[in-house]
């Protein structure tokens, strides 16, 4: 973005970098289980729930991501899903593992589907889409 500020030569000579998600499932998931530390999977006081609930968090990540490739038919408008929504999920679901007993799948649901995710899609075939996706995904069965 330009600014008044910022010199349009220094720019025009510059190296621009961009980081742009991985293009299919497995490198997507290589590169998020590459961002996470060895100790944030075992901080956890159910280690082997966290985990896999996270590669769940993370296999559902990189499909929302994925489907924008197929365009309308991926997704009704273009979203932007960030590394960041992974993070806060991968935080919220530490801490309701280690808050309750039973894992609280709806309360993990809601919270991604709506708020993490979904706070940005506005479409309501898109809202629907992302809901039943992440709730194929974190169920007692996995």
């Amino acid at each position: 973005m330009s600014s008044p500020s910022f010199s349009i030569n220094v720019l025009k000579n510059s190296i621009k970098i961009t980081m742009e998600p991985p293009k299919g499932l497995k490198p997507n998931l290589l590169r998020q289980y590459g961002n996470i530390k060895d100790q944030d999977l075992e901080a956890c006081s159910k280690p082997d729930l966290f985990k896999t609930f996270f590669f769940s968090m993370c296999f559902f990540h990189a499909i929302i991501q994925d489907r924008r490739k197929f365009g309308p038919i991926g997704w009704n408008v273009r979203y932007e899903f960030t590394n960041e929504d992974l993070i806060v999920s991968r935080k919220q679901l530490k801490n309701f593992l280690e808050e309750y007993d039973e894992v609280p799948y709806k309360v993990i649901n809601y919270l991604g589907a709506e708020i993490n995710y979904g706070g940005r899609v506005t479409d309501d075939k898109d809202q629907r889409l992302i809901r039943t996706i992440l709730k194929s995904f974190l169920t007692p069965d996995v």
